[in-house]
Order: C-alpha cells, then sequence, then structure tokens
C-alpha cells in the first residue's frame, strides 16, 4: 500500500498590514499639503515684499511707513523660508541635503539680524530725522551717505549682501541639489537659478525673479513627486 504525501504550498502574504496601508497615505498627505502651504506663503511673500521694495537707499525726507512696515514683517517670511527649504529635506539622504539641513539655522538668523533689523533701525534713523530740523536732518543724511569718510549705507548693504545672500544661497542652493534624487535635473536647475538670483537682493528686480524662479522650481519637484510611480507591496511567503 502506497502512501502520499501532500505538501500544502506557502501562502502569500502582503508585507505591510491593511491598518498601516490605510493610515500611512493619511499620514504623507497632511505632510505634503503643510509643505506645500509653507512653500507657497513664503514664496508669495517674498515676492510682494520684493515688489512693493521701495527702489534704492532710503533717504532723509522719504516716507518710512512702507519701508518699516517691509521691514517687520519680513523676519516671519525669512522663518517661512528657512522652514519651506527643511520641510523639501528633512528625509532625504546624502551629503547636499544635510549641508542644507545644517545651513537652515545660520542663515535664519542672520538674515533675520542683517537684513530684517537693519532695515528696521535705517528706517527709524531716517524716520527720526524727518522729524528734525533741515540742518539736522541734512547732517543725518551726510552720515548715512559717508560723506563724515564713513559709508554707513555702503558698509551696512555690503554686510547685508555677504552675511544674508550667502546663507540664503548656501541652503538653498544646498537643497536644489539634495531634491535632484526625487525631482531630476529640471527643478534642480530651476531652484539653483532662483536661489542664485535671490542672493542679490530682496527688492526688485533681483528679488521677485529669484523667489519665483525658485518657487516654481518647487512647483515642478512637488509635481514630479505627485506623478512618480508608486512601488508595489512585495508579497512575503508564509510556510
Amino acid at each position: 500500500m502506497k502512501t502520499r504525501i501532500i505538501q500544502s504550498e506557502p501562502e502569500l502574504q502582503p508585507a505591510a498590514s491593511a491598518e498601516a496601508d490605510a493610515v500611512a497615505p493619511i499620514a504623507d498627505e497632511s505632510e505634503t499639503w503643510l509643505r506645500r502651504a509653507v512653500v507657497f506663503l513664503a514664496v508669495a511673500g517674498y515676492f510682494v515684499i520684493g515688489v512693493v521694495h521701495p527702489m534704492g537707499d532710503l533717504k532723509v525726507g522719504d516716507d518710512t511707513a512702507l519701508y518699516l512696515g517691509i521691514h517687520i514683517v519680513q523676519p516671519l517670511f525669512i522663518l517661512l523660508l528657512a522652514w519651506s527649504i527643511w520641510l523639501l529635506v528633512k528625509d532625504l539622504p546624502g551629503r547636499a541635503a544635510q549641508i542644507a539641513r545644517i545651513a537652515i539655522l545660520p542663515y535664519a538668523i542672520v538674515y533675520a539680524i542683517f537684513d530684517a533689523i537693519a532695515g528696521i533701525a535705517i528706517g527709524q534713523v531716517v524716520r527720526e530725522a524727518n522729524g528734525m530740523s533741515a540742518a539736522d536732518g541734512a547732517a543725518v543724511q551726510r552720515l548715512l551717505d559717508g560723506s563724515g569718510g564713513v559709508d554707513v549705507m555702503g558698509i551696512v548693504s555690503v554686510v547685508i549682501f555677504v552675511a544674508s545672500g550667502l546663507t540664503w544661497f548656501v541652503a538653498a542652493f544646498a537643497a536644489a541639489i539634495a531634491v535632484k534624487q526625487v525631482g531630476g535635473l529640471g527643478p534642480t536647475v530651476l531652484m539653483a537659478i532662483g536661489a542664485a538670483i535671490f542672493a542679490v537682493g530682496h527688492p526688485f528686480p533681483p528679488g521677485p525673479i529669484g523667489i519665483a524662479l525658485f518657487g516654481l522650481g518647487v512647483a515642478w519637484l512637488e509635481y514630479r513627486r505627485e506623478h512618480a510611480p508608486v512601488p508595489e507591496a512585495q508579497p512575503i511567503l508564509v510556510p
């Protein structure tokens, strides 16, 4: 008499549970919309700031309300830009992403101190000078122009450009390189060009043009992220 031994085939089961599959997309979607909202607010805010920013240096006799208002709200958008870069690279591997994450804090601190606060200080000096006599106002203007031997406005402009522009460029350019692994070369090039132009300064023309290009690069990146193929879950064998 012959005996047959029947072996059961191993069962196929999905690698992840149904409950985990239901929760993960919700978390990813909420983070995606947070990232997009923060980037949009930062880019739109700085675009408006660049468009309405007074052209040239502030002079005694000029209206200071708009100038002071811009530099009072500017720290908010500095923080939003810093947060944007963090959200873009926080989960990415690689040296460029690491540099971007490290450079965010110096950018936020230095840009706020040397640009926003310096702008508020200059605006307040001009505002006080506007209430002085004509002779005293002219003396303040000569001081700002460097007629007394020290070019105050020139020194402030150089410090702002070197400190603020370079810290922004390092963080934003590193982020542009880091996201290449996600969005490809196109968004990286657009973000890098925008970062370089915006580093020149936030007033018009470089400010709005640079931040708009940077924002378009991020939008292109988000489009590619949205339409990237989702890898299928591989089944595992359960004996």
